[in-house]
């Protein structure tokens, strides 16, 4: 004889999953605090990057065009205000010619320039001339940008790129302003001579 049930087999118990949105101790309303503490720490990181990657990509390097004045007239040894501007811009009164590593290292012989700190940063700068400008010498040594008018002092004639043999680079009756960094000289004339 079988001792086999006919009665259907029910199949084992299943545990059901407990519904996601169940509160626990890790629910996401315990953790807002959490949410809001990262994307802080990040802002502040993401703005600190920021930050530093435009001051780092934007230092001033040779060939670009400040405004420059000692903060202090009587110690033009000393700290130095000084903003970029455009080269075109009657308020850039310098441009940088070299970028020092340090106070001790001089500023090129030939030309005027003015050995300045910035901050952290060293260089010499030379007058921010340009052929055709009138200037007129300011009285923190500055070559300031005016009109040209018949009391113009200074007129730019011309202007030379590189440092041709002395003498032969300017017209009769202009004198010569030499740099040898960058490589340039500039005529200096009296306005209605040219």
């Amino acid at each position: 004889m079988s001792t086999e049930s006919t009665d259907p087999v029910e199949p084992p118990a299943t545990v059901a999953p407990a519904p996601e949105d169940a509160e626990t101790d890790e629910s996401p309303k315990n953790n807002n605090w959490l949410k809001f503490v990262i994307v802080g720490v990040l802002a502040v990181v993401l703005v600190g990057g920021g930050v530093w990657a435009l001051t780092a990509l934007n230092s001033t390097k040779v060939g670009d065009c400040v405004s420059a004045s000692p903060k202090d007239v009587d110690k033009p040894d000393g700290e130095w205000n000084i903003s970029s501007k455009s080269c075109g811009d009657a308020a850039a009164t310098h441009k940088v010619a070299k970028v020092l590593k340090s106070a001790e290292d001089p500023c090129p012989d030939e030309g005027i320039y003015e050995q300045m700190k910035s901050g952290s940063d060293f260089m010499c700068l030379m007058p921010n001339l340009a052929e055709g400008n009138c200037y007129t010498s300011s009285d923190d040594g500055a070559f300031k940008k005016e009109a040209c008018t018949t009391e113009s002092p200074v007129k730019i004639v011309k202007k030379v790129n590189g440092l041709p043999q002395e003498g032969t680079a300017c017209p009769e009756g202009s004198s010569e302003l030499r740099f040898t960094e960058p490589a340039e000289v500039y005529c200096m004339g009296v306005h209605g001579d040219s």
